[in-house]
């Protein structure tokens, strides 16, 4: 698959790069401190947490908490 490197545009592709999308191990930390700076967000939740029942919503909450536990 041949892409853009999202952080300095340069060609890549998955058949010869390790670090696809990125060209580089440069570019990928690049990103990756831009995360972790908090300069990217998810602009908008894709459902309204409103309409799914107390009960899936419980469940919601709790796989979130368990996957930030397991990511610290």
């Amino acid at each position: 698959m041949k892409y853009e490197c999202p952080i300095c545009m340069k060609p890549t592709d998955s058949s010869k790069d390790a670090d696809f999308p990125f060209c580089s191990e440069r570019c990928r930390t690049l990103d990756l401190g831009a995360w972790s700076a908090e300069k990217y967000v998810v602009s908008d939740p894709i459902f309204d947490e409103e309409e799914i029942p107390e009960a899936d919503r419980r469940a919601l909450r709790e796989s979130s908490r368990k996957n930030h536990e397991t990511s610290h």
